[in-house]
């Protein structure tokens, strides 16, 4: 049975997915429709709807000479300005000229309606290009700020995929969860891809992690779920009175994005440490007992903060 789990297979989900929502619009090839169609938060006589009436009919032309007319009418710090832009990126037929005015947008206008289909329209193009790191990048930035929404947690389920398929299977973890908790009820599409997700991801993780498995185990004893065992090697208990728990929210490729998070947790009182080594892992405290470290992880989850109990690395 072939694995589901394997990055190949897993980057493949991911491009067709990406080209399955492509369509012909006047010979160009664009998305179907925006991310975010509904996301306009411009009035319905705006430049944003009028271009978006003419994709939708199929002139394309008409759309891009309308665009063209904007950016050199509209002064740089008008809003519509950041419209043209997204809709130029939308209509070219260059795949740099897509991600120039893409970058552009995301960097000059944050707080663009249309933010949230551009980050994910950029990571797609990068995704495509190859450029796999900056695709994360795009979509770190989608998750981290906006998750709250649901195209917040599209972005989740793409990012946690890549990261499956990088091997930073704990991080692809805490992406689901969080995404898992805030996808609007009705959205139950995405609730089921969220769900398809994490399963992979957790039996990616069970596999890549079997000492938790082991770890377990005094806790089904003492639990009178299996048969008392010989108490004939006390060294081995001895090991396992050692083994230390903490609470891990997140995994970074990028130190600083660690640090930013681990500065808000112990603003928060809560004794924050990073990893060493790449990937970059913030994690809390170091517990003897499990338990203790699952009282953390409610408060977190309280919290509206994602976080998992991972064995302690050693000092």
């Amino acid at each position: 049975m072939p694995d589901a789990t394997d990055p190949r297979r897993v980057m493949r989900r991911i491009t067709r997915r990406l080209l399955r929502g492509l369509t012909l619009v006047g010979g160009l090839a664009v998305l179907a429709e925006p991310v975010f169609a509904q996301q306009t938060g411009a009035a319905p006589d705006s430049v944003a709807h009028r271009i978006q009436q003419l994709v939708l009919r199929g002139d394309a032309s008409a759309a891009r000479r309308l665009v063209d007319s904007v950016l050199v009418h509209v002064g740089s710090t008008d809003p519509r300005y950041g419209e043209a832009l997204y809709w130029r990126a939308v209509l070219t037929t260059s795949p740099d000229s897509t991600r120039r005015d893409l970058l552009r947008l995301v960097v000059d206008y944050p707080y663009s309606p249309w933010m949230e289909d551009a980050l994910i329209r950029l990571a797609n193009a990068e995704l495509v290009s190859g450029n796999r790191a900056s695709a994360r990048r795009h979509l770190e930035r989608m998750v981290r700020d906006h998750m709250v929404t649901d195209g917040g947690a599209r972005a989740a389920r793409q990012l946690a995929e890549l990261m499956i398929a990088d091997g930073s299977v704990i991080a692809a973890c805490n992406v689901v969860d969080s995404a898992r908790s805030r996808v609007s009820p009705s959205n139950v599409e995405l609730a089921n891809q969220l769900t398809y997700t994490g399963r992979t991801c957790e039996q990616v993780r069970a596999a890549a992690e079997p000492v938790t498995t082991d770890a377990r185990q005094p806790e089904r004893r003492a639990s009178g779920s299996s048969p008392q065992p010989p108490l004939s090697k006390p060294e081995k208990t001895t090991d396992r009175r050692r083994v230390e728990w903490s609470v891990q929210v997140a995994a970074y490729g990028v130190r600083g994005d660690a640090s930013r998070l681990a500065a808000r947790l112990s603003a928060r009182g809560y004794e924050t440490r990073i990893t060493v080594a790449k990937p970059y892992r913030v994690r809390i405290g170091r517990f003897t007992n499990r338990a203790e470290a699952a009282d953390v992880v409610a408060k977190l989850k309280a919290e509206k903060t994602a976080a998992i109990i991972v064995e302690a690395e050693r000092k």
